[in-house]
């Protein structure tokens, strides 16, 4: 096989290994997917908005605002908040500018149980660094990042925000039902 068809099988192979890797990592079971304390995954990540929330925020977010950082219709984070409710992880309180609204903020339990998510999730980063070996994992996150601005870059509407709060990131693109 010549140098040029040996080149010509590595491009025409690399969209697919992208392909690959890309499932692979949206197929990782973080924390093997067990829920802690009962809270699964999706209610754990809703407790971690919350709280990044309400640290920029400290009245409280909307549910329509939790929604809308999330991406998430506004039926599925009713459901996933009363469950939270339910648990006692979250307290919901009328605004005081507008009687209407309901601020949501986590409870002294939610605010535990977040902080437990969290070092168990810097438990497993932890032990994949040492895997990795501190350069390669720096050129991970370099490689992540450059792929996430590529698509990014390629996609003005794809909006990676739900880690940019206290925005309404589909406004323009999706209207959300109200709280």
């Amino acid at each position: 096989m010549s140098e040029h068809d040996e080149q010509h099988d590595r491009n025409c192979n690399a969209p697919h290994e992208l392909m690959r890797a890309f499932r692979q990592l949206r197929n990782i079971s973080w924390n093997n997917r067990r829920p802690i304390e009962n809270c699964t995954p999706a209610e754990t990540m809703t407790l971690f908005f919350i709280r990044k929330a309400t640290n920029e925020q400290p009245e409280g977010l909307k549910a329509s605002e939790i929604s809308n950082i999330m991406n998430v219709a506004s039926p599925t984070m009713t459901q996933t908040l009363n469950v939270l409710m339910a648990r006692g992880l979250i307290d919901r309180e009328t605004d005081p500018n507008d009687r209407r609204a309901v601020r949501i903020k986590l409870t002294e339990e939610g605010q535990r149980l977040t902080q437990l998510a969290e070092s168990k999730m810097h438990e497993k980063l932890t032990a994949l660094i040492a895997h990795l070996g501190e350069e390669r994992a720096m050129l991970l996150v370099e490689l992540i990042d450059d792929a996430a601005a590529f698509f990014h870059a390629s996609n003005p509407d794809f909006d990676p925000g739900c880690f940019k709060l206290g925005q309404d990131h589909n406004q323009s693109t999706n209207s959300k039902e109200g709280d």
